[in-house]
């Protein structure tokens, strides 16, 4: 596995762990799907006739890509999988917990800034990173 960051050895057996489970099945915390669907229309990410099952089969093409990259958000002592690629033509992040919960799936307004910070570690492509 070639990796680009410089995250604990375990950290990357969780990561895959994590996206295991996204693949298999896109999971939010209760009512938080339609808080981010809402916010997602409304900022213009996504139509207004979207449905909750339209926004989770985008998570799900944008996961699927073996293609794309991950990163891992850190925000304190939690670290957050960040899968990155294009769908339709746009840069989209989908971000979710070690425990594969939905956290965020949207289009950066400047995606070739938005992963330069400290918060974010890049780990490699997906296909690297899965067993």
């Amino acid at each position: 596995m070639s990796t680009a960051s410089h995250l604990p050895t375990h950290l990357y057996t969780q990561v895959a762990h994590a996206v295991e489970q996204i693949r298999q099945q896109v999971r939010w915390r209760s009512g938080k799907d339609q808080i981010h669907l809402a916010k997602r229309i409304k900022l213009g990410h996504l139509l207004s006739a979207t449905t909750v099952s339209d926004y989770n089969t985008i998570i799900q093409h944008i996961v699927r890509d073996n293609e794309a990259t991950v990163y891992v958000f850190q925000f304190g002592n939690t670290y957050y999988p960040t899968i990155v690629t294009i769908y339709q033509k746009r840069v989209w992040l989908v971000m979710f917990g070690m425990d594969g919960i939905m956290e965020t799936a949207f289009p950066p307004d400047k995606p070739e800034d938005y992963f330069k910070g400290p918060s974010f570690q890049l780990v490699g492509k997906l296909e690297d990173i899965l067993p």
